[in-house]
């Protein structure tokens, strides 16, 4: 399986990434022909976070879209 792949450390806010890596996927993913993947890996005490997408392109634009979603005000949610 080719592809470019970056890991992050659950602490860096798993759920983020994940979010992030389905919204990109679901806005990019009918244009290419490429895979993309998405685990979680335990080694020893610690686990991590693999991305995995089908060109360079791809993976420096989701590294762009989690940068975002960094600085972007969380909206609260009232009940």
């Amino acid at each position: 399986m080719c592809g470019f792949e970056t890991r992050f450390p659950t602490d860096d806010d798993a759920e983020r990434i994940m979010s992030t890596f389905y919204a990109f996927v679901e806005e990019h993913g009918q244009d290419v022909d490429g895979d993309a993947h998405l685990r979680t890996e335990m080694d020893g005490d610690s686990s991590k976070v693999l991305v995995r997408l089908w060109s360079a392109e791809a993976m420096d634009a989701f590294l762009g879209a989690l940068a975002k979603s960094i600085h972007s005000p969380r909206k609260a949610v009232y009940e």
